[in-house]
């Protein structure tokens, strides 16, 4: 499941652009991901803020039950969308 959700985020509010003119367009959002990856990173921040909120409460027990399911969830996430 955490390569599917991976796909389903990788884009999120990404705006269509290179990193490089995304750090040119929006520069306090490249500086908080030190002008590395900035969209790559702002979509699994978004969409992982966005999972653990209370009302996904349920969708977050599905996925991970344990801390250590959800560490190894989220680094599967991160190097996914990482990679693309």
């Amino acid at each position: 499941f955490a390569v599917v959700f991976s796909a389903l985020i990788h884009d999120v509010d990404h705006a269509g652009v290179p990193n490089s003119v995304l750090a040119k367009e929006k520069p306090r959002i490249a500086s908080m991901y030190h002008n590395k990856s900035v969209a790559e990173q702002n979509s699994v921040d978004l969409a992982w803020n966005l999972l653990l909120d209370p009302d996904f409460s349920k969708l977050q027990e599905v996925i991970f039950n344990t801390k250590e399911e959800f560490i190894r969830f989220r680094k599967i996430v991160v190097n996914v969308v990482m990679s693309t």
